[in-house]
């Protein structure tokens, strides 16, 4: 098991990232903290860390829920182009 402590949200934090390599992990680590900053700016009269850190995992999930709606969107129209695809085939076929 490999272990790492990294500063997110403002605490020292300890990770397994045995299923992540480095440079993915340090991605990752930068992008919380730079959710977490955007969150903090913006919400500068909450004192309570821990509200902040909620704030923040909603704004990233909501992010993320986002990007996997578009990406089922996306998915959909292909696999309707690919039927509506096979069927004129099968239209081409049946003529000759």
């Amino acid at each position: 098991m490999t272990a790492t402590s990294e500063r997110i949200m403002g605490r020292d934090i300890e990770f397994n990232i045995d299923d992540i390599d480095e440079l993915s992990f340090s991605r990752v680590i930068n992008f919380v903290n730079e959710q977490w900053m955007e969150v903090k700016s913006e919400n500068i009269n909450v004192p309570d860390t821990q509200k902040i850190a909620a704030l923040t995992a909603v704004k990233i999930a909501a992010e993320l829920l986002k990007l996997k709606d578009l990406q089922e969107s996306i998915s959909n129209n292909y696999e309707k182009k690919i039927r509506d695809f096979i069927i004129q085939l099968d239209e081409v076929d049946c003529a000759n």
